[in-house]
């Protein structure tokens, strides 16, 4: 009966003994770490938890003492695709009969899933938000605006010094730029309809790296687009599509150095299943990858990514990747970014083959 509780369990659970070699595993270990037990029983746990010595220090302080730890956040390593991902340990004392510590037991959760959500409740906080400021905003600086952009227009044509004409020209410009920000934001709290046609993300993709080719030019960037030639059309607002794509591939071009690379990838999603709530039963997708060579982005960074205003940018307003991100949803998809500083940044775009 034991034996087919530790096998049944959706949880990993591993033995190490004294000397930290792994004794015994349960399947999910294996699902886990994409390995037979055969591979890592009786090698060190360290395999399995590498570059990661505190988890060695905590598992030899319960051995020594006997104290147990809860709710480790560490990073699990896929052998075979080298591939890390988050987990959560909880690390007791293995009792022999004789009362003696003999291993510690490691129970393993596997926290992809819950991290995944943990991001998109704060995102869509983030975006939850800005609707709020953005109605604001609208109300209380858009009518004082209208009224700055006419008066200084009027002084403009009463003077005749090109030079302080100039300098009202310069008035009514910012007004305009910052009409514009506010028009922007607003997309946030006007539903806009998708207009919903059959469409090809190849066709997308080419005209907006017809758009970008100087600015690829100049930097002589290397631009690779591996595209799946099979792939299927998708139900999309084309337009709002370039939107999105103009987006993230500006921020690539901007991210690389002369004599970049930068990857445009197509193919049909394999390990990534959209859900919604007009879709229990996900159908088929497709990804689009924007992979850059750049230098990355700081951990710190990355956790406002899509938050509204935020931007490293000088000249940047902070809400090209939100209202990229609105759009996608607005299709039934997802975006996924993921990078390390000095290695570059990967960003995915899954989108639905089919509307329902």
């Amino acid at each position: 009966m034991f034996q087919n509780i530790f096998s049944s369990l959706i949880d990993g659970i591993l033995l190490v003994s004294r000397d930290l070699t792994i004794q015994k595993s349960n399947p999910a270990v294996e699902e886990m770490f994409r390995r037979s037990k055969d591979f890592f029983e009786g090698h060190h746990i360290s395999e399995l938890f590498p570059v990661q010595p505190d988890i060695q220090n905590k598992i030899e302080r319960v051995l020594d003492t006997g104290i147990s730890y809860r709710d480790i956040e560490c990073e699990g390593f896929q052998i075979s695709t080298a591939t890390p991902f988050p987990v959560s340990l909880t690390l007791s004392p293995f009792l022999g009969q004789d009362g003696q510590i003999q291993g510690v037991v490691l129970l393993v959760k596997e926290m992809t899933l819950l991290k995944e959500l943990q991001e998109f409740s704060r995102t869509r906080d983030n975006l939850s938000n800005i609707e709020s400021l953005a109605l604001g905003m609208a109300h209380e600086i858009r009518n004082p605006l209208g009224g700055i952009r006419a008066s200084a227009q009027l002084l403009r044509q009463e003077l005749e010094n090109p030079e302080q004409q100039e300098y009202l020209d310069v008035v009514i410009s910012e007004v305009d730029r910052i009409n514009r920000l506010i028009e922007r934001m607003m997309n946030f709290t006007r539903p806009r309809e998708l207009n919903l046609k059959e469409t090809n993300i190849h066709k997308v993709l080419k005209d907006i790296t017809l758009l970008e080719q100087e600015a690829v030019a100049q930097k002589h960037i290397r631009l690779e687009q591996v595209y799946d030639p099979s792939l299927p059309h998708i139900q999309a607002d084309e337009d709002q599509l370039k939107q999105v794509f103009f987006n993230l591939i500006r921020n690539a071009i901007e991210a690389s150095s002369d004599k970049g690379k930068i990857q445009l990838v197509t193919r049909v999603s394999t390990g990534y299943s959209i859900k919604t709530s007009h879709t229990a039963n996900p159908g088929q997708s497709i990804v689009v990858e924007i992979i850059d060579s750049g230098m990355g982005i700081s951990e710190s960074d990355m956790k406002n990514l899509f938050t509204p205003l935020f931007t490293t940018k000088s000249k940047g307003s902070g809400l090209g990747l939100p209202i990229s991100l609105k759009i996608v949803e607005n299709h039934g998809g997802i975006i996924k970014i993921t990078s390390e500083e000095g290695l570059g940044t990967t960003v995915q775009v899954f989108l639905p083959v089919h509307q329902r």
